[in-house]
C-alpha cells in the first residue's frame, strides 16, 4: 500500500524534494493533532484499556492470522507483473520477496524506497537482470494505488465519503480526494505512452487492457482486505461500524495518510477516521481499540514477519551486492542501494531478542495495569488466592529476567538461549496460573517456538559485558523496571488503606508493592547471573605435556618464524584440525593475538584460521594474527581479514654464508679479535646445571639494570630457566668469566629458520661479544645444514612507503622517519642490510572494521605484559 520513489538530493531541486518530504508530514500530523484536539474531550484512557483486555484470545489471533492473509495478497500484483515480465522465478519465493516487501513497505515507508530496495537486492540477488527487476517495482508501485482510487471515487459519486470537519479542511480533502479518483483513468490512459513508460526494456510490450484490468482487480482486492481487517478490529473491540460508512471513511483516510507521506500514515490515518467515525456517533474508546488493534495486526505483525523471514531470504545474497555495483552503476534505482544493505542480516536474532525483550515488558505490564487485576476476581473461582498471589509475584521476578536476557539472546549466547526457554514456559504458566491470561500465555509460547526455530544460531559462549551494546539493552532494562516502580508507587501513595502484607483477590495496592519488591529481586539475580554465567573465560596457560604436543607437530610440519616462542608458557594454544593445527595466542582486553601463522599440515592451516575466528566470535572477542609473512596472506584475505603492514623480516641463506667477502666484513672482524680479546664461544645443549644458569641471570640482570629495562613476553624472549631449557644456549666467555649469551632457536620441520632470541651482554664486555656471537651461531646453524637464519624484523620498514598505500601505513611511515629519537627505527634497517638479507614483508591481519592503532597499543601492552607495566615504561 506504498508508492516507492527514488530520492536525488544532490541537486537543489533534490534539496528542495527533500525539504517537502520533512515540511508535508510535519504539516498533515500538526494538523491532524489539532483537530483530533479539538474534537475529544472527556476521552476514558481507562475504557480504552479495559475494552483491550476485554478482547477474547482466540479472535484476536484469527485477527492477526487473516491480517497476515491480506498483507501476503498483495504479492499476487508482484507475481503478475512478473510473468508479464518474464521473470523465471518460483512463485513460492516470489510471493516470500513481495511479503517482506510490503511489511516492511507499510511500516518503514521512506517514502517507498524500503519496499523498493528490498525487492530490488531480492530479485538481483536471485539473477533477475537489473532492467526487469526495476520494471517490476515501477509497475508495482504504479499498480498499487489503482484499488484505492476505484474506491475513494464511488465514495465521491455516492456522495457518503465522509469529509473533514471545518471549511478549509474540508476542501483541501476534497481537493486530494478528487485527485486520487483522477489516478484509474489516467494510468488506463498514460501506461498506453511509450514515452510516458520508456523505462521498460526496449523488448518490453507495453502493458495491455487485460494485464492493466488484472492489476486494478488485485489493488482493490488489496485495499478491501485491509478495510477488512480494519472493520472486524473495530467490531471485536465493540465499534459497530456498518460495512459501506467504514469502508467509504477507510478511503478518504487512506488517501490523505498516503500524500501526507507519514510512514504507514501512522497518526493521519487513524486521527481522521476517529473523526470521522466519532462524528457518525460510534464510542470513541470502542473506535481506538479498534485503530490500536488493526495496528498490531496489519502493521506491526506482519513488519515482524518480514524482518524475520527478510533475515534468512536475504542475507545470503548479500555478498553478491558487491559484484552488483558495476552493474547498477548509472541505472535511476542504484540510488535505493543507499539504503542500509546489512538492515536484514542480522535482524532475524535481533528480532528474537527484541521479543524475549517485550515478553518481559509484557509480564510487568499485566501486573502493573489496575484494569488487568480485574481478571483476579474472576480468576478467583477457579484458582486459589495462594496460587494466584505467589504466580503474581514469580511472574514479575521471571519478567524482569526476561528483559535482562534479551541481551544475550541479542548476542546470540548459548547459555542465555536455555534459560530464556526455561523462563518463556515457566512465564507461560504462571500467566494461566496468576489470572487465566491466555492470550499472554500464547505470546510467551510463541516467542519460545521462535527463540527454538533458531537454536543453531546461539553458538556463542560469552560475551563483552563493557560494551556500549550491553549498556543499552541494560539501560532498556532499567527503564522499564523504573516506570513499573512508578506505576506501582503511585498506585501505594494513592492508597490510604495500603498494607503490604495485606493478602486479597481486590488488593492491588498490596499486591503490586510486593510486585516491586519481586522486581528488585529479578534484577539482582538476572546480575549475579550475567556476572557469572556469561563472562569470558580466561584462557588456561598450556602444561609441559601440551608444549610437548606442539614441539612434535612443529618437528613434523614446521614450526614457522615463531613456534619456538610458544615454550615460553605465557600464551594459550587453540587446537584446530583434529589436533592436526595449533595457534599460539595471548589474550589482552577483548583481543586474541596469534603470534604468526597456525602451524600444522597444510590442509590444516586454513581450517585452522577460521576455526580460531570462530573460536574468538564465540566469546564476542577480536581475532588478531600478529606478525603474519607474505607468503601466507592469501588465507587471512579469504577470511575476511584486513592487513597493516608491520614491517620487514631479514632472512638469510646458510649455503651463502662465509667470513670472507665484504658481505661479512664485520662478522669476519668480530671473528678475528676474539682472539685477542680472550673471547671463547660454546654452545650448550639442555639440560643445564644450576651454575650455568646462575651465571646467565646474573648476566641478563646485569643487562636489564643497564639498559634501565624490564622483561617482555609474548614475543619478546625473557630469562626463565624453564623457558631456556626447550632450546640450546650460546654462550661467550671472557677467560673464565660469562660475559654474553643468547638462547638458540632451532628451525623446525622442512625449510625451517634458525635464529636467536634472548641476546644479552654484560656492560664491560669487549667490544666483539656480540658480533663474535651471531658470527658462531650462523656457523653452528650451517654446519647443521639448516636452510636459513633469520636476523629479525625491521619494524616499520617499508611501510607506507607510496602514495596510494593506506592512512594508516602513511601515517607509520611518519615514525619510521622521525621516530628515531624514541626508537632507531632506520639503524635497525641499516644494520641488517649490510648483510644483503631477503626481506619479507610482516602483517597484522585483523578484522575488517577493527582500529588499527588500538590494535598496536593493546599488541604493545601484551608484549609489555599488561598496560600497567606499559604505562610505566
Amino acid at each position: 500500500m506504498t508508492v516507492p520513489s527514488t530520492d536525488d538530493t544532490a541537486t537543489p531541486a533534490g534539496r528542495r524534494r527533500n525539504l517537502l518530504r520533512w515540511l508535508v508530514p510535519m504539516g498533515f500530523l500538526g494538523l491532524t493533532g489539532w483537530l483530533v484536539w479539538r474534537e475529544l474531550e472527556g476521552f476514558d484512557l481507562t475504557q480504552v484499556q479495559r475494552t483491550l483486555i476485554a478482547v477474547p484470545t482466540l479472535p484476536a489471533a484469527g485477527i492477526a492470522v487473516f491480517a497476515l492473509l491480506a498483507v501476503a495478497v498483495t504479492g499476487l500484483v508482484d507475481l503478475r507483473i512478473a510473468r508479464w515480465l518474464g521473470i523465471d522465478l518460483r512463485r513460492g519465493e516470489l510471493l516470500r520477496l513481495a511479503l517482506i516487501a510490503n511489511a516492511l513497505a507499510n511500516t518503514v515507508s521512506l517514502s517507498g524506497a524500503m519496499g523498493a530496495g528490498v525487492r530490488f537486492m531480492g530479485l538481483t540477488g536471485r539473477g533477475v537482470d537489473v532492467p526487469r527487476a526495476a520494471s517490476l517495482i515501477g509497475m508495482q508501485a504504479l499498480a498499487l494505488p489503482l484499488g484505492l482510487s476505484v474506491l475513494v471515487g464511488f465514495g465521491l459519486v455516492s456522495g457518503m465519503l465522509p469529509l473533514m470537519p471545518g471549511t478549509a479542511t474540508r476542501w483541501l480533502a476534497l481537493a486530494v480526494l478528487v485527485a486520487a479518483s483522477l489516478y484509474l483513468p489516467l494510468y488506463f490512459v498514460l501506461t498506453r505512452q511509450r514515452r510516458v513508460m520508456r523505462w521498460l526494456p526496449p523488448a518490453q510490450t507495453l502493458p495491455g487492457l487485460r494485464l492493466r484490468l488484472e492489476l486494478s482487480a488485485l489493488s482493490l482486492l488489496d485495499w478491501l482486505l485491509a478495510a477488512s481487517t480494519l472493520y472486524i478490529c473495530l467490531q471485536v473491540s465493540g465499534a459497530a461500524v456498518t460495512p459501506a460508512e467504514l469502508l467509504l471513511a477507510f478511503a478518504g483516510a487512506s488517501v490523505l495518510g498516503l500524500v501526507s507521506l507519514v510512514p504507514g500514515g501512522l497518526g493521519v490515518f487513524d486521527g481522521l477516521l476517529l473523526l470521522a467515525l466519532g462524528q457518525a456517533g460510534h464510542d470513541q474508546a470502542a473506535v481506538v481499540s479498534g485503530l490500536f488493534l488493526f495496528r498490531l495486526s496489519y502493521y506491526l505483525l506482519p513488519l515482524f514477519v518480514g524482518l524475520y523471514l527478510g533475515s534468512g531470504l536475504l542475507v545470503d545474497r548479500l555478498p553478491q551486492l558487491t559484484r552488483l555495483r558495476d552493474r547498477l552503476a548509472g541505472h535511476p534505482l542504484y540510488g535505493l542501494l543507499q539504503l542500509p544493505a546489512s538492515l536484514l542480516a542480522d535482524l532475524g536474532i535481533r528480532l528474537l531478542a527484541i521479543f524475549t525483550f517485550a515478553a518481559g515488558t509484557l509480564l510487568l505490564a499485566s501486573a502493573a495495569i489496575p484494569a488487568l487485576h480485574e481478571r483476579l476476581r474472576a480468576a478467583g473461582a477457579y484458582l486459589s488466592l495462594l496460587t494466584l498471589e505467589s504466580s503474581y509475584w514469580l511472574s514479575v521476578v521471571t519478567g524482569v529476567l526476561l528483559l535482562g536476557l534479551a541481551r544475550g539472546i541479542d548476542g546470540r549466547v548459548r547459555v542465555a538461549y536455555r534459560l530464556t526457554q526455561f523462563v518463556l514456559a515457566l512465564s507461560a504458566l504462571l500467566a494461566l496460573a496468576k489470572g487465566l491470561h491466555y492470550g499472554e500465555a500464547l505470546f510467551l509460547l510463541g516467542v519460545a517456538l521462535l527463540l527454538r526455530s533458531r537454536k543453531s544460531a546461539f553458538s556463542q559462549r560469552a560475551m563483552h559485558l563493557g560494551s556500549f551494546t550491553t549498556a543499552g539493552w541494560i539501560a532498556g532494562l532499567a527503564a522499564v523496571v523504573i516506570v513499573f516502580f512508578a506505576v506501582g508507587v503511585a498506585a501505594v501513595l494513592g492508597d490510604d488503606s495500603f498494607d503490604l502484607f495485606y493478602v486479597g483477590f481486590g488488593e492491588h495496592s498490596s499486591r503490586l508493592a510486593r510486585g516491586l519488591v519481586a522486581a528488585a529481586l529479578g534484577v539482582a539475580i538476572y546480575l549475579i547471573w550475567q556476572s557469572f554465567a556469561v563472562r569470558r573465560p580466561v584462557p588456561a596457560l598450556p602444561p609441559r605435556a601440551e608444549l610437548e604436543e606442539a614441539r612434535e607437530l612443529y618437528r613434523r610440519h614446521g614450526g614457522g618464524e615463531f613456534g619456538h616462542m610458544t615454550f615460553m608458557g605465557d600464551k594459550s594454544l587453540f587446537w584446530a584440525g583434529d589436533r592436526h593445527a595449533v595457534v599460539a595466542y595471548g589474550t589482552i582486553r577483548d583481543r586474541l593475538v596469534a603470534l604468526g601463522s597456525p602451524c600444522g599440515s597444510e590442509a590444516a592451516v586454513s581450517r585452522a584460521i577460521l576455526d580460531f575466528r570462530r573460536f574468538a566470535d564465540s566469546q564476542d572477542r577480536v581475532p588478531v594474527f600478529y606478525e603474519v609473512l607474505e607468503p601466507e596472506l592469501s588465507r587471512f584475505h579469504d577470511h575476511g581479514f584486513d592487513l597493516f603492514k608491520l614491517g620487514e623480516l631479514a632472512t638469510i641463506r646458510l649455503d651463502e654464508f662465509s667470513l670472507s667477502g665484504k658481505r661479512w666484513e664485520d662478522l669476519r672482524q668480530a671473528v678475528n679479535r676474539s682472539t685477542k680479546e680472550n673471547l671463547r664461544f660454546e654452545l650448550r645443549e639442555p639440560p643445564f646445571d644450576t651454575a650455568l644458569l646462575a651465571d646467565v641471570e646474573r648476566v641478563s640482570d646485569t643487562w636489564l639494570a643497564d639498559k634501565g629495562g624490564s622483561e617482555k613476553g609474548y614475543s619478546l624472549g625473557r630469562f626463565d630457566p624453564a623457558y631456556l631449557e626447550w632450546g640450546p644456549l650460546a654462550l661467550v666467555f671472557h677467560d673464565e668469566r660469562l660475559v654474553a649469551f643468547a638462547n638458540v632457536l632451532p628451525p623446525y620441520g622442512r625449510n625451517g629458520t634458525a635464529s636467536v632470541d634472548l641476546m644479552r651482554h654484560v656492560p664491560d664486555a669487549p667490544r666483539s661479544s656480540m658480533d663474535f656471537l651471531f658470527a658462531r651461531v650462523m656457523q653452528w646453524a650451517q654446519e647443521q645444514k639448516f636452510e636459513r637464519f633469520s636476523l629479525g624484523m625491521a619494524p616499520l620498514s617499508n611501510v607506507g612507503a607510496n602514495p596510494y598505500a593506506r592512512i594508516n601505513e602513511r601515517l607509520a611511515s611518519l615514525a619510521f622517519r622521525y621516530g628515531n629519537s624514541r626508537y632507531n627505527y632506520q639503524g635497525i634497517r641499516r644494520y641488517k642490510e649490510k648483510f644483503r638479507p631477503d626481506w619479507t614483508g610482516s602483517y597484522l591481519a585483523y578484522p575488517r572494521g577493527v582500529w588499527v592503532p588500538g590494535l598496536l597499543v593493546d599488541v604493545a601492552a601484551l608484549v609489555a605484559g599488561g598496560y600497567r607495566r606499559l604505562l610505566k615504561g
